[in-house]
Order: C-alpha cells, then structure tokens, then sequence
C-alpha cells in the first residue's frame, strides 16, 4: 500500500516539476510551407517587364490614335454613326464586297495591268531552305500581295512550285481568302512548276542575244515607248479598248490551266538574279520577270543562276550598283524588295526611273544613298588633253614617216 502511494506521488511530482522533460505535442498545421523557388532568373523577369512595358505603351499609342482619327473624323463633319451602320448593312448583304470587286477591275482596266509586263515567283527551292526560312517566305510572299493590292499600278503575279502540303503554302493557308480570293487579286497560285506553267518544254523563244546579247550587255526594252503607247488611245476608240482589254482581263483571271495556249503564257521570260553578268536597263510589256523564292541567307550560292541556266532561261540583275551606293551593305535583297521596286518602277512612268524606284524601297538600316558621279577637276580635263594631243602627234609624225 505504502509503494502505491509512494508511486502515486513520484508521478504528481514529476508532472509539477519544471525541469521534466516535456512531452512531444502534434505538429501544427499553420506552420508555413516553405516556398517554391522562382522558375524565371532574374534576367529573365527584367526581359519581361520591359516586354509588358513595352506592350502596354503600344496599347497606349494605339489608343491615342484611335482617339485622334475620330477628334479628326468629327471635326470634318462625318457622321460616324451612320457609316457604322451602310457598313453593317454591307456586310451583311454583301453589297460592299461587289462593289469592291467591281472597282478592283476597273483598276486592273484603267492602267493595263493584263498588257503589262508580269512577275513570277519561282519556288522550286523549299526543300533546299529551313522551315524558318520557308516561313519567312510565305510571309515574304504575303507582303508582295499586299503591296500589289495597293499599288495605283498593279500586275499580274504567278507563284509557281507552290505544293500543297508544303510549309510556304501552309503559312498562306492560314490567311483568310487564300487561294480562292487571292487570285481575283491578280495573284495566282500553281503547284506545277514554271517548265509546266509556262511550257517550257527545255528551251525558251529566246536566248541571252535577244536581251541585250551576251557578257555585260544591257537588258535592251523600251518600257517607255510600250507605256506611251498604251496610253495614247483616244476618247472616240475608248470604249472599244476598254471592252477588249476588259475580255482579256476576264480571259487572263479565269485562266487556271496551265497547260493552256493563251496569250498570257506565250511572253519572254528573263530570271532576276544578283548573279547575271546582265544587267536591266527597262521594263518590257511583254515580257516575264522571274524572281527566285530564295531565303537563305546569301547560303545558297547562284541557286537561281543555276535554276535558269538549267531551263535556258535568259538572266538579268536589278541595276543596283549603277544607281546606289550600299557602303558595304549586301545588295542581296527579299523577294519583296526586288517586287516593290518592279513595280514602284512601273508606277514611275518606266524610263530613267531606277534611281528613285531603289532608294524609295530599299528600308533605311542598309543606309543606300545615291551614288555621286564622278566629277573631273581642270587640271585632270588638261592632263586628260594633253596626253590625248601627244598621241595625235606620235600617230601623224608615224603617217608622215610611213608615207615618206
């Protein structure tokens, strides 16, 4: 009895004692977790703060100009409101596409665009390019569209090589209207290749003599007096060439067969290229101009050189050095580039143009200006002029001696 309580009363003292060991309590659930480490570096979210900077204050200019379109839009007595509306109701009627159509055709009527020369897009080197450098002509070719569209001047367009299941024709896939509305642009698309499209058959009715003869002769076409002569029609024959020029225009936009015989595909051909020992001087009416589908990156050396030999096809390059200085800059220029000033030469009037036609599309980062011409100074004239009067006298004093 006495060890019961004895032990009772070891246990009430331990449990008062202080100095005990304390018992082990459960682990709390408020007890903070410890935190995940940031996935992104530092550099990293300093890269993206300055992107969403940056987008914020496009959002913001974007905004701004909204605001000063219609301040102006309001300020010159238009009713917002109303065109708001004819244009819902266009839309939905389709009354405002026609339209558009019908003044796209006059257009087409009005400057020539079906007897004007035409451009070809030769897209025969996808499987020799990246997919990025694929992309990147798809959008290249997109741009052309656009610019073409827009241009007070336009001309017909045929991409050629451009397969289905490829990726250039799969970037153009993704834009709304692609191929079907497109080639009501004067844009067509063929998956056959330029030696189909235009029945090439290994030789072309020309060779490098009938475009300015060969080396370093000049591409020889008198764009100016095609072009003066297309527009010298008078007011009593109008209407007689604008409806022949308006059944050729529905001839040429309908035409989807490439194998057909119709004027639009009997032209002269001649394939641009940096690498031609000829050089373009004009613009022919009547004449192809090839332009290779070519992204690489200056990697594929005289691809489209070689492209054109292959199909004995004529070569000329753009007269770039003749015209600009590019101070070291490359003269390889995008499809783009070399279409915009196709036709910014055309919508120039042909003729000395080059000049204006290159400076006014080359971008700004090449930093091309024009090219200053030489300029003799009196004393090189004299020098000049006394070396030319030495050799008159060597060549009578070497008459006389033969004649005595």
């Amino acid at each position: 009895m006495d060890q019961q309580q004895q032990r009772a009363e070891g246990k009430t003292n331990t449990g008062n004692n202080p100095t005990a060991a304390p018992t082990a309590s459960p682990p709390s659930t408020n007890s903070p977790q410890p935190s995940t480490p940031n996935p992104l570096s530092k550099n990293q979210q300093k890269k993206r703060a300055r992107l969403e900077k940056a987008l914020a204050a496009k959002r913001l200019k974007k905004s701004y100009a909204k605001q000063v379109r219609l301040l102006s839009a309001q300020h010159s007595g238009r009713d917002l409101q109303k065109e708001r509306e004819t244009q819902l109701a266009n839309e939905q009627d389709g009354s405002g596409w026609s339209r558009r159509e019908e003044l796209w055709k006059q257009k087409l009527i009005n400057v020539n665009t079906y007897t004007s020369f035409r451009v070809c897009f030769d897209c025969s080197f996808e499987e020799q390019m990246t997919w990025k450098e694929r992309n990147s002509l798809g959008m290249q070719l997109r741009y052309v569209y656009s610019r073409n569209r827009k241009s007070s001047h336009p001309v017909v367009v045929d991409v050629c090589s451009l397969r289905k299941g490829g990726d250039t024709r799969g970037h153009l896939e993704k834009v709304v209207g692609f191929p079907d509305n497109w080639s009501g642009r004067a844009f067509n698309s063929y998956e056959e290749g330029m030696d189909v499209v235009y029945g090439l058959d290994g030789e072309v009715g020309q060779n490098e003599g009938d475009i300015g003869g060969s080396g370093h002769d000049a591409v020889n076409s008198d764009v100016h007096h095609a072009t003066a002569t297309a527009h010298q029609s008078s007011d009593d024959n109008k209407d007689n060439d604008v409806g022949a020029a308006s059944q050729e225009s529905k001839d040429e936009a309908t035409n989807t067969n490439p194998n057909n015989n119709t004027k639009s595909f009997k032209r002269k051909l001649i394939y641009l290229t940096g690498d031609s020992p000829n050089t373009l001087s004009t613009l022919d009416n009547d004449t192809t101009f090839i332009i290779g589908g070519i992204v690489d990156r200056n990697r594929l050396k005289c691809a489209a050189l070689d492209r054109a030999t292959s199909l004995h096809i004529p070569t000329a390059r753009l007269p770039l050095q003749e015209y600009c200085d590019f101070k070291g800059s490359t003269r390889v220029l995008t499809c783009n580039h070399v279409f915009e000033i196709l036709l910014r030469y055309r919508e120039l009037g042909g003729g000395d143009c080059w000049k204006e036609a290159i400076l006014s599309v080359l971008p700004e980062r090449k930093d091309v200006t024009e090219k200053e011409e030489r300029v003799i100074d009196q004393d090189e004239c004299h020098d000049v002029a006394a070396s030319a009067a030495g050799d008159d006298d060597e060549a009578a004093r070497d008459t006389v001696d033969k004649v005595g």
